[in-house]
């Protein structure tokens, strides 16, 4: 068989959404969250973060580092998304790519950063980014 002809297998278990949304990153050993990059996509479980260009190579976080992700909503809200990198792929020619597995997701008012919702179920956050 022709390695060619065959598709590759789909492992995502939820649907992903293609969303260009600013967003900020904190982590360990950052002071405050810092507007660096902007969202490829998002799923019920997992975030795709390009990273702005002049990012430094010390602000790429490292493959298992927890991370909180505030992407800014059309609202006036963030979704936080806390989770682990999962993947880093960086490139001399392209911005930085981080894939963070998501363990919980919040809304937050924006300029507070506290919750105002703990969102329990994907179809939640769909809506609101719909």
């Amino acid at each position: 068989m022709n390695p060619a002809l065959v598709a590759p297998i789909e492992r995502r278990g939820h649907p992903r959404l293609a969303l260009d949304l600013q967003c900020s990153l904190l982590g360990p050993g950052m002071k405050g969250f810092k507007p660096v990059g902007r969202t490829v996509n998002i799923s019920r479980n997992g975030v795709l973060v390009a990273l702005d260009a002049q990012c430094a190579q010390r602000d790429v976080p490292s493959l298992g580092e927890s991370l909180k992700v505030d992407i800014e909503l059309p609202t006036n809200r963030y979704l936080r998304c806390r989770g682990r990198v999962v993947r880093v792929h960086t490139s001399e020619t392209q911005a930085p790519l981080i894939a963070v597995a998501i363990q919980r997701m919040e809304f937050c008012e924006k300029n507070v950063r506290k919750p105002v919702i703990v969102a329990q179920q994907w179809h939640d956050i769909k809506e609101v980014l719909m």
